[in-house]
């Protein structure tokens, strides 16, 4: 019995560790090139349950495959309606591995290994190709090993007691099988690894055919819900894409866990066309059927459960803005392609600065805020550094390439922006918590903040090619005498509260080094001209 379950484990531990090494290689050997190719289907008929299928078939993990197709989507890649379909049809892909574990593997198991040993012996692992090869070869060998050896000991296990009356009394309601399922899923985040168990345990005679297939059906609801619960961070386009997920794992379940409980309440199953079927292949079938049914579901009700997204997550606008807009991961290859899609965000950023200023401006106040100074702060800053780290793997890719001189100009236009930015929502602070401030006080806030709003304004004209730069360089021109005066100002006023002279105190520098900044960004230092910076 202690020899049965050491190997049983054994057994589940090769297996569970092959999976991993298995999706660890299969993503290293297509990261570079599964873009690319669903780019190249999606221009095809019936492109998204190709591409998505396909998708599912290299990941086998339909929460990866969920997280990629976010990556495309927030990349711009493919279109919201488009990674629906995406989306839906991944699940059928990833049946791949459930069919393989319905047949006998021992063999395939060894010859994978065999050929890791070949490729040792021959020293094909010492080039990058050899070597990928090897470690997928022995992530699926472990893999399938690991199955066999679930599958014998299970035929050993099929008449002590003790796992007899556990099966026994899950056996005794659909629920029971139904949660384990959908537990294990939520613990694992994978309903293919929780099915191919259920195959392991039916072909050893442990687990009922319609046990089996409520486990699958239970484990296919959790596969939805962990994509759910680990993207709860998200907001936007993408948190509705991991909620369409669940929808459509959910559809599946029930479509096809109410046919099997009803025929099984009046003694149909397996249906008489299946009966011949063995139960592994049963419930290899059953695994296919969830997802395609889920996926159909999904597509003939497209429009009434997309308005059902919107209800249950609606999308934030005012944050959404701060997303990437044009950033494509594939354009880093290209030094030319990348510079334009880097210019379009850069004076998107710099477009979006002036809207900082509506808490302090009198013609919009009272106005709707849905975004607090610190939440813009903290929005522009992550979309100014992501728009820093797509120059950065730009330039890497291509370090010797003429091209990249625009891309480094404009990586030092960003610097500064970044900088811009920090200073402009530490000014932001500073005036939106004076108390009480005098008429002099608020004609000083509303001076140097009207102004400030004029310039971010051209500068956003100037960033996005439709601004003058002379006038911008006039204008930032010769300020210092303007804001020793207002600093006078603050120290001759002793009514003033001292809290509010610091505050304008500290405004009025961060107003000096905004203008500085502004007349920086504006020389012929402009990442659309490519004239270095001054």
């Amino acid at each position: 019995m202690i020899a049965s379950a050491v190997t049983a484990f054994a057994g589940l531990g090769f297996f569970l560790a092959g999976l991993h090494m298995l999706s660890e290689a299969v993503r290293a050997l297509a990261a570079r090139h599964v873009r690319p190719i669903l780019l190249k289907l999606s221009r095809l008929p019936l492109s998204g349950p190709v591409m998505g299928t396909l998708l599912g078939a290299v990941t086998q993990s339909t929460s990866a495959a969920a997280f990629i197709c976010m990556g495309l989507l927030n990349a711009r890649a493919i279109t919201f309606p488009a990674v629906l379909t995406v989306s839906a049809w991944s699940g059928v892909g990833t049946s791949i591995l459930v069919f393989l574990a319905s047949i006998d593997l021992r063999l395939a198991a060894l010859a994978a290994l065999s050929l890791v040993a070949l490729f040792y012996l021959a020293a094909l692992q010492r080039n990058e190709t050899g070597r990928r090869g090897s470690e997928l070869l022995l992530a699926i060998g472990v893999t399938l090993l690991g199955l066999a050896m679930v599958k014998d000991t299970g035929q050993g296990l099929q008449g002590n007691v003790w796992v007899q009356e556990f099966f026994e009394f899950s056996s005794q309601s659909w629920v029971y099988g139904f949660l384990i399922g959908f537990i294990v899923t939520l613990v694992m985040q994978s309903s293919s690894t929780v099915s191919i168990l259920a195959v392991a345990l039916s072909a050893a005679g442990l687990l009922p055919l319609k046990d089996a297939v409520v486990i699958v059906c239970g484990a296919n609801l959790g596969s939805g819900l962990s994509v759910a619960l680990v993207s709860s961070h998200l907001t936007g386009r993408p948190r509705q894409l991991a909620v369409w997920q669940s929808v459509v794992k959910g559809a599946g379940s029930f479509a096809i866990l109410v046919p099997v409980l009803v025929g099984s309440a009046f003694g149909r199953f397996p249906p008489p066309p299946l009966a011949s079927i063995s139960p592994p292949m049963l419930i290899a079938l059953t695994y296919l059927a969830l997802n395609a049914s889920g996926a159909i579901l999904a597509g003939l009700l497209r429009q009434p459960l997309m308005r059902l997204l919107d209800m249950l997550v609606p999308i934030d606008q005012d944050k959404q803005q701060y997303e990437p807009a044009f950033l494509i991961d594939e354009a880093v290859e290209d030094p030319e392609t990348a510079l334009i899609l880097a210019r379009q965000e850069y004076g998107r950023l710099v477009g979006l600065m002036p809207v900082a200023l509506s808490p302090l401006r009198l013609e919009e106040e009272g106005g709707s805020r849905l975004l607090d100074n610190r939440q813009r702060r903290q929005l522009a800053v992550e979309l100014a550094q992501h728009l820093e780290s797509f120059i950065s793997e730009a330039v890497k890719s291509h370090p010797q390439n003429s091209d990249v001189s625009g891309l480094l100009l404009l990586q030092r236009c960003n610097g500064h922006l970044q900088s811009l930015i920090e200073a402009l929502h530490g000014y932001m602070d500073e005036l939106e918590d004076l108390k009480d401030p005098a008429p002099h006080e608020q004609a000083m806030r509303e001076s140097m903040t009207e102004t400030l709003h004029f310039l971010l304004s051209l500068l956003a004209d100037h960033a996005n090619g439709e601004g003058d730069a002379e006038i911008l360089q006039r204008l930032t021109h010769g300020r210092g005498d303007v804001m020793t005066r207002f600093r006078n100002e603050i120290v001759r006023n002793e009514t003033a509260s001292n809290v509010n002279r610091e505050a304008l105190f500290v405004a009025t520098g961060l107003f000096e080094r905004m203008v500085w900044l502004v007349r920086e960004l504006s020389a012929g230092d402009s990442p659309r001209t490519g004239v270095a910076l001054g």
